[in-house]
């Protein structure tokens, strides 16, 4: 990520500026209101550039933030989809050695598989066993099929994935807005160019011209600054970092 433009440097350059007037005497007429044009100049560009640097910054952190979360919450899902399939694995191995007993004429087997049903298997198996599935061809295959059986860690998989794709994007869209915030900078260090090498002219009207200049790039950041949505301003401590 590039630099943003540094008060510190606009401070500087003002400095600068002031030096180089005294240089030539004090200001009088013309000089006296080109001089004020251009302190305006640099102080509005000072605060604009503060601003910009903290915008930039705080969608950088933002998007950091949002990047990590998405990847912390993809992990997640992975971790619930294993698990909700391992469970599905167990419920099948159980339903089948059921299945297994009961072809053998086993009850004590079928007892005994049933017993290592886990709840959620278990009501789709009693519904299940209410279709009459050994006599009724349109009931189904196994407690799999029944609407009764809900894998629910899959279901939170699922959610922790959307969750992770939706963070993925409000990172992009920090990041984006951090990049713009940088890109306003450029606007600004072109009014303190035409600042800065105003005051190695003498002529009045030149002087005046690059002013005007410099304000007609500083209304264009203005209005590209107003039209991007601008961060929160909070001086106090996040409550996720106060000791308890």
């Amino acid at each position: 990520m590039g630099e943003s433009l540094s008060p510190v440097e606009v401070a500087r350059e003002a400095q600068k500026h002031q030096e180089h007037s005294k240089a030539h005497g004090q200001p009088a007429g013309h000089w006296r209101i080109v001089q004020v044009a251009e302190a305006v100049l640099l102080a509005a560009v000072t605060v604009m550039a503060a601003w910009s640097g903290f915008a930039a910054a705080a969608y950088g952190t933002e998007s950091r933030v949002a990047f990590a979360a998405s990847g912390t919450a993809d992990t997640d899902a992975d971790a619930k989809a294993i698990e909700a399939y391992e469970v599905q694995n167990f419920d099948e191995s159980a339903f089948f050695a059921w299945l297994q007993a009961k072809s053998l004429g086993d009850p004590a087997a079928m007892s005994f598989a049933e017993q290592r049903f886990e709840p959620n298997l278990e009501t789709a198996f009693q519904a299940w066993l209410g279709t009459n599935p050994e006599t009724n061809l349109d009931a189904p295959p196994t407690p799999f099929d029944m609407e009764e059986y809900t894998r629910p860690l899959l279901v939170e998989s699922d959610t922790l994935a959307a969750e992770s794709q939706e963070l993925n994007r409000d990172g992009i869209s920090a990041g984006i807005l951090s990049d713009q915030y940088i890109k306003l900078t450029v606007l600004l260090a072109g009014v303190l160019f035409l600042v800065g090498i105003g005051s190695t002219f003498t002529m009045v009207s030149l002087r005046y011209g690059l002013i005007g200049l410099g304000l007609l790039i500083l209304i264009l950041a203005t209005v590209y600054m107003v039209n991007l949505p601008q961060p929160d301003f909070n001086l106090g401590v996040p409550t996720q970092l106060v000791s308890p």
